[in-house]
């Protein structure tokens, strides 16, 4: 039997998972309580001398060693706080109709891992009724932000109106398949508008009609899928400047 050259072994390099604790975050000794300090013990079964990296969702993030495990917290030493830029997609808002059931988590998760600063479930004559109870959505975002290394938070807002997103003003963007083609300009705060699956109302068409329309392609598209999509053309674009 004939044998090749032994390759050189290779380590694999694992990055420290993430736990999301409250701001501020900084430096020195810190115990780590509640769902986080479950999380790590019992999911990630950290333990003294394991790596770990810690966020505050408010842009700051830092390496960090366990030094202690017990029954209902973790104590950790962290190194210096790393103040992490803000990235261009973050002044992006979604506001969308909302998906039924884990749709709902595929829109929150995607739109997590993108980067975007803020999502708003939309109240529409032909969608689904908005959940009166948002915990659930955040805490999907926040597993997602951790997942992905991100460092700043998807805020996630009280359902609104399309009358009250309009009345507010500010640089909207009705995603319609009937628009021009997507041209997201310069970065700047904006509102992307998706309506449901069963389309706009002749009513919140007009509520929008002094706003611009734009298309992603031709058909149509699910709801979470029009808004990550939406949210990837926009966050691309925003990119292209600074690559």
């Amino acid at each position: 039997m004939l044998v090749g050259p032994l390759l050189p072994c290779t380590t694999v390099r694992v990055s420290p998972r993430t736990l999301l604790i409250a701001p501020p975050l900084h430096s020195g000794t810190l115990v780590i309580e509640g769902d986080e300090a479950h999380h790590g013990r019992v999911v990630l079964r950290l333990r003294p001398g394991d790596d770990v990296r810690l966020a505050d969702g408010e842009g700051h993030a830092a390496a960090a060693v366990v030094t202690g495990v017990g029954r209902e917290a973790l104590e950790v030493e962290v190194a210096a706080v790393e103040s992490v830029a803000a990235v261009p997609v973050g002044q992006l808002t979604v506001a969308s109709a909302v998906p039924k059931g884990d749709r709902f988590a595929e829109l929150v998760r995607g739109l997590t891992e993108l980067g975007v600063g803020c999502f708003i479930p939309l109240e529409c004559a032909r969608g689904e009724r908005v959940p009166g109870n948002l915990d659930r959505a955040r805490r999907i975002a926040a597993e997602a932000l951790k997942q992905c290394h991100r460092s700043r938070h998807l805020e996630i807002l009280p359902g609104q109106s399309l009358s009250a997103l309009a009345q507010a003003g500010g640089a909207l963007v009705v995603l319609d398949p009937l628009g021009e083609p997507a041209r997201p300009g310069a970065p700047g705060p904006t509102t992307l508008i998706i309506g449901p699956e069963g389309g706009l109302s002749d009513d919140e068409r007009t509520t929008l009609a002094g706003f611009p329309s734009m298309r992603l392609g031709g058909t149509i598209l699910r709801i979470e899928t029009a808004a990550i999509a939406a949210a990837a053309v926009w966050a691309a674009a925003w990119e292209a400047p600074h690559a």
